[in-house]
């Protein structure tokens, strides 16, 4: 199932201001380790008791210099490798982990948006928006090993039936492409909502999940039958969109109704709305804990959630206007895309 989600905000116009607000968030990072380094040196190295460290002070974060306004970002099965999507310089940066440094860059093809990994993870796929095609790239050689023709504006992109299919949402066609990975041809185009956006799959690889932005609906999709057989009303503006650890929830989040559906994949329908400010859309979920990782574009933040009682665990800030957001096979390790400050967070769970 897919543990990526992307969703594209406006980005500023004026490199030098992203570069200014990227030097001041620099400044105040060293001056909040400096400021906690202080406390711990002046109670002889142990924080009391009584005071509970904030969970946003408790996690790691690590900033990673990719290229221009990344948005889509996953993370490889094996866990070494994390690809980034930059829409502005239309390149993949090729991450490794651990270290969290920049191995390579990959040319695709115009604004590439969406990113996902197949093929036992030698293979990954990237959407082309501007240029209505996916790049298929080798992930041992890290060069692009064919293009696909696709419908109007790619974004969201998943794997499903078992590595043999690749299921591409167009927003400007209100389609979904459904690749064969073995041909790396288009064998079926399926109808969906108004400008689709994020993509989905569970069941077992039975079942097809697209948020349709315009229409403030999720299309549900037989994938042995390429065919829709419930949309589900949800909130406004659904972008991103992922699958609980178990099967049985799918989380979506809502970016202009500032909330995230929860809904019962067995019945496909909603069981509740939960709450969650400042433009939430990107979403993904461990795959090893009951939690779920919400980017606040607005806020330039990341929320941790209990995917039991929908309690905010922690809020992480991270870069500015983030879009996509991946966690890693161990669980361990969260990537955020921020489009104007050209970085990718790392956060340790």
């Amino acid at each position: 199932m897919e543990r990526t989600s992307l969703v594209e905000l406006p980005r500023r116009h004026r490199p030098e201001v992203r570069k200014a607000h990227q030097g001041v968030a620099r400044l105040l990072s060293h001056v909040r380790m400096w400021m906690l380094a202080l406390v711990v040196a002046t109670v002889g190295g142990v924080l009391p008791a009584a005071v509970a460290t904030p969970a946003a002070a408790r996690a790691a974060v690590d900033t990673i210099p990719v290229g221009d306004n990344p948005l889509g970002v996953t993370v490889s099965p094996l866990g070494n490798r994390v690809y980034v999507a930059n829409a502005g310089d239309d390149s993949v940066s090729v991450i490794g982990r651990p270290g969290n440094t920049v191995l390579a860059t990959i040319p695709v093809g115009d604004s590439p948006a969406g990113v996902t990994v197949g093929g036992l993870g030698t293979r990954l796929y990237v959407t082309n928006q501007g240029s209505d095609s996916v790049s298929v790239i080798s992930t041992l050689t890290n060069r692009v090993v064919t293009t696909i023709p696709v419908g109007g504006t790619p974004r969201g992109v998943a794997v499903g039936g078992l590595g043999t299919r690749l299921y591409v949402v167009n927003a400007d066609s209100d389609t979904v492409s459904v690749i064969s990975t073995l041909t790396n041809t288009v064998v079926a185009t399926i109808p969906v909502g108004d400008t689709p956006a994020g993509a989905a799959t569970g069941r077992a690889g039975t079942r097809l999940y697209v948020t349709n932005a315009s229409s403030d609906t999720v299309s549900v999709i037989n994938t042995l039958t390429n065919t829709v057989i419930a949309t589900i009303p949800v909130g406004h503006n659904p972008l991103g969109v992922t699958v609980s650890r178990d099967g049985t929830r799918l989380y979506v989040g809502n970016l202009l109704g500032n909330s995230v559906s929860v809904i019962n994949t067995i019945t496909d329908t909603v069981v509740t709305t939960v709450p969650a400010a400042d433009g939430p859309g990107a979403v993904t979920a461990s795959p090893t804990e009951n939690r779920l990782y919400v980017v606040h574009g607005g806020a330039g933040t990341v929320t941790e959630i209990d995917s039991d009682t929908y309690a905010v665990i922690r809020t992480v800030p991270v870069g500015d206007s983030p879009g996509g957001v991946a966690v890693s096979p161990d669980g361990k390790s969260v990537y955020v895309t921020s489009q104007n400050d050209d970085t990718v967070t790392a956060i340790a769970t």
